[in-house]
């Protein structure tokens, strides 16, 4: 076992064995769906603080974008007066523009823990020589596992939507459902860090010296990438979710939830 396992795959693995088991000993049906659904929730909840200071500090940011173009053209030229200038901004604001970094940087150990200990138990659903990497990883005699029940309210855990054609057509749902949940997160993350309507306006326009307004290419540009992306993430999401095994689709899709009732929330406060 790697150092990276020991530390961020295994405590995962252990944790869902748990849930697994409780379920199992409760007779609960879908034990394995139901435990991903139960340490999806736990990390989420863990790190709910976390996202919810980074979202707040991604809307001030975008709300103070229109003072940060001023001082682009202000300081047009200079970029040691700029650089100053916007950090004297940050300062007034109480913001700090590398927080979001390490707000990804704190979850990626995390998320890809997760993802790690998820492929390994659900493919162990339909490769059994894949329980003894399962079984290396557990911390007590009573988590080992010689079996699991991979299926949740019909479906199997461990297929991939690719293989509908001999699974099944309503596997193709999955990507769809994946796709529209990621979309609307997406969409809600547009509105609970815009632009703004009002900073939009006074952001996408320019006053030449005739007093003529005249739009800004800069933020047309980055409105269109804003647009681009509101679609093509959640088509990259599907397709992922098309060629991985439904488990994963399960744990992406109870995180996205999560981000949904998190914008509806931040959005509530505005």
């Amino acid at each position: 076992m790697n150092i990276f396992s020991m530390i961020f795959v295994a405590p995962v693995v252990n944790a869902l064995l748990v849930f697994y088991k409780a379920f199992e000993y409760l007779h609960i049906p879908s034990a394995l769906g139901l435990a991903i659904i139960a340490i999806t929730v736990v990390l989420r909840l863990a790190i709910n603080p976390l996202m919810h200071k980074q979202l707040l500090h991604a809307k001030k940011m975008q709300e103070i974008q229109p003072h940060i173009t001023k001082l682009q053209k202000k300081h047009k030229g200079n970029a040691q007066k700029l650089q100053a200038a916007q950090m004297e901004l940050f300062k007034k604001h109480n913001l700090n523009p590398a927080f979001g970094c390490v707000v990804l940087l704190v979850q990626l150990p995390v998320f890809y823990g997760l993802y790690m200990a998820l492929q390994t138990i659900v493919v162990a659903g339909g490769v059994q020589h894949a329980y003894k990497t399962i079984n290396a990883l557990v911390y007590l005699p009573w988590l080992k596992v010689t079996s699991l029940d991979t299926s949740f309210f019909g479906l199997r855990l461990e297929v991939h939507p690719n293989e509908w054609s001999t699974v099944g057509w309503w596997y193709l749902l999955i990507p769809v459902i994946t796709a529209a949940l990621q979309f609307y997160q997406s969409y809600l993350s547009t509105k609970v860090t815009p632009m703004g309507k009002a900073a939009s306006v006074e952001k996408n326009k320019t006053t030449g010296k005739d007093g003529e307004v005249k739009k800004d290419n800069g933020s047309d540009m980055q409105a269109a990438m804003q647009k681009q992306m509101l679609y093509l993430f959640p088509a990259m999401i599907a397709f992922a979710s098309y060629s991985l095994p439904m488990g994963l689709a399960l744990y992406w899709n109870i995180f996205t939830l999560f981000g949904i009732w998190q914008y509806r929330a931040i959005a509530s406060q505005t």
